[in-house]
């Protein structure tokens, strides 16, 4: 099943995960209608795109032994990674008032279960996987971030919808 070089090591990381989704997915699950309701503007889909990223590789770094090329990524996106940090607290806090904090710790919690549900299903081949995602994204400039985060699966596993098509929805309804 998955390569032996991640042991125990894997499976205790996976399971903290999955431990963590069953605390806090209730508590997203519960806004789920309201986030149905609430669309996303290209700055906030910058934002959330940038966000399934950063997840994603931090999950490949703990499962592929990739730690040096996550730093290596964070380190060099640094500057636009905490821009779309703060632009993503923004939105949670407009989307769900209040609760924007909690529902942006739920939704940071169901990105990483997302990410290890692929290693899950993708077996030994996530790490050549992952090592492709490092490649691509380190050979590019921060400057270049939505051109790497323009993505079918990065833009489908966030949920959010942009407000561009709800727009276009109520033009022709």
């Amino acid at each position: 099943m998955l390569n032996k070089k991640f042991g125990g090591r894997f499976a205790g990381r996976a399971a903290a995960v999955l431990v963590c989704a069953m605390v806090v997915t209730p508590a997203f699950a519960a806004g789920k209608a309201k986030t149905s309701q609430f669309c996303a503007s290209e700055s906030d889909l910058a934002a959330l795109n940038a966000r399934v990223l950063q997840t994603e590789l931090m999950v490949a770094a703990l499962s592929c032994n990739e730690r040096q090329r996550y730093n290596n990524f964070i380190t060099t996106y640094q500057s636009v990674l905490t821009d779309r940090s703060q632009a993503l607290q923004g939105m949670f806090k407009r989307a769900h008032g209040a609760q924007g904090t909690n529902r942006l710790n739920a939704f940071v919690t169901k990105m990483a279960n997302d990410s290890s549900q692929q290693v899950r299903e993708k077996g030994d081949g996530y790490c050549a996987y992952a090592g492709e995602l490092f490649d691509e994204v380190l050979a590019n400039k921060p400057s270049d971030i939505n051109r790497v985060t323009n993505k079918p699966w990065i833009e489908g596993r966030h949920g959010y919808r942009p407000c561009v098509l709800e727009a276009s929805r109520k033009q022709t309804g």
